[in-house]
């Protein structure tokens, strides 16, 4: 079965305006769907249809890595030198060696546009998440509310800026209530979102992170589905810590996952890559600083 690797490349404009040579991009990019064999029209897991052709295969992968090539550390070069060019070969993969170009796809303007442009958002979005950051660093340090809403005029609100400090102050007492939680590993975490609400994060243990590691090497199984019966990495052993944190916490919040109440499955770790996590509402503006027994 033919098989194929692909190479992503880039290319920037040298002083006098001309195209220079085209460069890798880091190292060889592990393919994505070109990493099927060539006869193959699905996963066998996953039921994902494969393109048939190694053009369109390309195309895939193109779009796949235009996003990533953009926002990592070409970017800075970008905004010195300008937009950069950006291609993907698709090359026969004999015996481990790449061979013979079976394909070349290079995005076209539209698609270098909307790429540059998701980086520009996601560049503006981590700022402003900073900026946030800052305000709330900037108010425990002592600076008055009325200094910090100056300070980030036309960047963030008053209204926001008032909403972000109150969800501040809720997380700070979720940590107080958190601390009647036996935690000696430090699996406990509570942030605010974006949208300023409050959300608390629960992860694995030490002993449950080997044993899933353990478990993946021995028998290439993944997730929390394939564990519940046997439970062979701990998962169960995460029920029932999230049943004991739930029940502090519902003790003087309200509790939710989505629409609905938090269970202790919502708080669970699904595996050591996704911590369990639920939302916090106060029942009432009294209650935002509750007395911790």
């Amino acid at each position: 079965m033919e098989t194929y690797r692909t190479w992503l490349e880039v290319r920037f404009p040298d002083n006098d305006g001309r195209d220079d040579a085209w460069q890798r991009y880091d190292q060889v990019v592990n393919p994505y769907l070109s990493m099927a064999p060539a006869s193959e029209s699905q996963y066998d897991d996953d039921y994902i249809w494969l393109p048939g052709t190694p053009a369109e295969r390309a195309r895939d992968d193109l779009n796949e890595a235009l996003d990533i090539v953009i926002d990592e550390q070409y970017l800075a070069r970008v905004v010195r030198e300008g937009t950069m060019d950006v291609r993907v070969r698709l090359l026969e993969n004999a015996f481990g060696e790449a061979g013979e170009v079976v394909a070349v796809c290079t995005p076209t303007p539209q698609q270098k546009a909307e790429a540059y442009l998701s980086a520009a958002v996601r560049g503006y979005d981590a700022v402003r998440s900073d900026l946030r950051d800052r305000i709330r660093i900037a108010r425990h340090a002592g600076v008055s509310v009325n200094s910090l809403i100056d300070a980030a005029a036309s960047r963030v609100d008053a209204d926001e800026i008032h909403a972000l400090l109150e969800a501040d102050r809720l997380s700070e007492a979720v940590r107080e209530v958190i601390k009647g939680w036996p935690d000696q590993e430090g699996r406990t975490d509570v942030v605010v979102a974006d949208n300023n609400s409050v959300h608390v994060l629960l992860r694995t243990s030490f002993s449950q992170e080997m044993n899933y590691e353990e478990m993946c090497l021995a028998d290439d199984s993944y997730g929390y589905e394939d564990c519940e019966d046997g439970d062979w990495w701990g998962y169960k052993d995460g029920v029932r810590d999230a049943e004991a944190l739930l029940k502090l916490l519902t003790a003087h919040y309200i509790v939710t996952r989505g629409n609905a109440p938090a269970t202790a499955h919502d708080l669970a770790p699904k595996d050591p890559h996704q911590p369990g996590h639920v939302r916090i509402t106060l029942r009432s503006a009294d209650e935002l600083m509750p007395t911790v027994s």
